[in-house]
């Protein structure tokens, strides 16, 4: 009876606690949440997804992997989450979960809002107070930005070489039909004046 009893708890009891249900971020900040969860799950795979419903919620990263901006940590007892470089898209509910074999993931949630004004900073996700990931985030959104430019500058200077080969090539090949053009326009001629000069042969009188 009492190893039905453990069993039943192991099985229906919340192995896994997020620290808080509702959390605040500002854009371009770094963040972190922290799931809570019994010892007994230490070796099992937890993940972070993304989505309203637990059971159909887009998983983002497995442990030990992580993405580049979610970066996942098992510490033994927390799993905790970081997220880097907050932009308002991020706004969402978010599940932390555990894998299990014989029952069903034991997961929480949390709804995340993101926020452009840093005076609408509350405890939950917590800035870096140094800026410095601030400046990352928005240096490494210029390096994007400058790379996106880059490409587009080669894609035209590509198209504008491309333009040019086919203008030249079919500049040739025009050229080409003329020269050969006058070249029988030419051989036609000296055929008509070559029959025009030959002798006439008179008609034989009976």
């Amino acid at each position: 009876m009492e190893l039905l009893l453990l069993l039943s708890l192991a099985l229906f009891a919340d192995a896994m606690v997020m620290d808080e249900k509702v959390k605040s971020g500002v854009e371009l900040d770094t963040a972190s949440a922290i799931c809570n969860y019994d010892e007994h799950y230490k070796d099992h795979t937890k993940y972070w997804c993304r989505g309203y419903f637990r059971d159909s919620c887009n998983i983002i990263a497995f442990t030990p992997n992580s993405t580049n901006r979610v970066a996942l940590k098992d510490t033994g007892k927390q799993l905790i989450i970081t997220v880097s470089c907050l932009v308002k898209e991020d706004t969402g509910w978010y599940w932390c979960g555990i894998q299990r074999d014989f029952a069903r993931d034991d997961m929480d949630f949390t709804q995340l809002i993101v926020t452009d004004n840093r005076e609408d900073r509350a405890t939950g996700f917590s800035p870096d107070p140094s800026g410095n990931r601030t400046r990352s985030c928005r240096t490494s959104k210029a390096v994007q930005k400058a790379e996106s430019s880059r490409m587009s500058i080669l894609v035209i200077c590509i198209l504008i070489t491309g333009l040019g080969i086919i203008f030249i090539i079919s500049h040739l090949s025009r050229g080409r039909r003329s020269q050969r053009n006058r070249e029988v326009t030419g051989k036609s001629i000296n055929r008509n004046q070559q029959a025009s000069q030959a002798p006439s042969i008179p008609l034989a009188t009976i």
